[in-house]
C-alpha cells in the first residue's frame, strides 16, 4: 500500500513538472522558388511569414490533460513537391534559419528568436530536417499568435523548386 502512494505521488510530481507531453503538428504551406537559368542570389526560402495554429488550450482538453506548461520545438522538415516524385532538390540553399516572433498586431514585447537552422544544407537532398535550437519555450510565442519566417544564403535554381514541410511541437503538461 505505501509503494502505491509513493508511486502515485511520484507520478503527480513528475507530471506537474512538465515531464507528460504530447506532440502537435502543423503543415508548412507550400512554397515555389522560381527558377532561373542564369542564377542569383536567393530571393526567399519563406517569402511571407506563416502563423502558427497550433491551439494548445484545444489539444489539452482534446487529450484530457491539465494546462500546458511548456512547448518545445521538435522537429522542421521541408520536402520538395511532388513528395511521390520530386521535382529537383535542395542544392540551391546553402544554410536555412527559422525564427518565430509574435505577430505583428499582437501587442507582445517578446524577441524575435531562432528556433532551428541547417548549416550547411546537404547536397541532393529532397527532404531536409533541421537542428532544433534548445531550450526555447514556444508557448508564450503559441497563446501571443506568433508567426514563422526564414533567412536563407544561396542562388535562385534553374528551375522552378516547390516545397511544403512539417513544424511539430511538443506540448509539455
Amino acid at each position: 500500500m505505501m509503494r502505491a502512494l509513493v508511486a502515485v505521488a511520484l507520478a503527480t510530481a513528475v507530471g506537474g513538472c512538465g515531464a507528460i507531453g504530447f506532440d502537435v503538428s502543423q503543415d508548412v504551406p507550400e512554397q515555389t522558388v522560381q527558377g532561373s537559368p542564369l542564377g542569383g542570389l536567393l530571393p526567399s526560402f519563406l517569402p511571407q511569414p506563416f502563423p502558427i495554429t497550433i491551439n494548445v488550450q484545444q489539444e489539452t482538453a482534446k487529450r484530457s490533460t491539465g494546462p500546458a506548461s511548456s512547448a518545445n520545438l521538435k522537429q522542421v522538415e521541408f520536402k520538395i513537391t511532388p513528395h511521390a516524385s520530386p521535382s529537383g532538390n535542395f542544392d540551391f540553399v546553402d544554410e536555412i534559419h527559422i525564427f518565430v516572433a509574435p505577430s505583428s498586431g499582437s501587442g507582445s514585447s517578446l524577441p524575435m528568436v531562432e528556433i532551428a537552422n541547417l548549416k550547411p544544407v546537404p547536397k541532393g537532398q529532397t527532404t531536409l530536417d533541421l537542428s532544433i535550437v534548445s531550450g526555447i519555450d514556444l508557448l508564450p510565442y503559441i497563446n501571443a499568435g506568433a508567426s514563422i519566417s526564414a533567412s536563407a544564403s544561396g542562388h535562385q535554381p534553374t528551375q522552378t523548386v516547390t516545397y511544403d514541410g512539417t513544424v511539430v511541437v511538443t506540448v509539455h503538461i
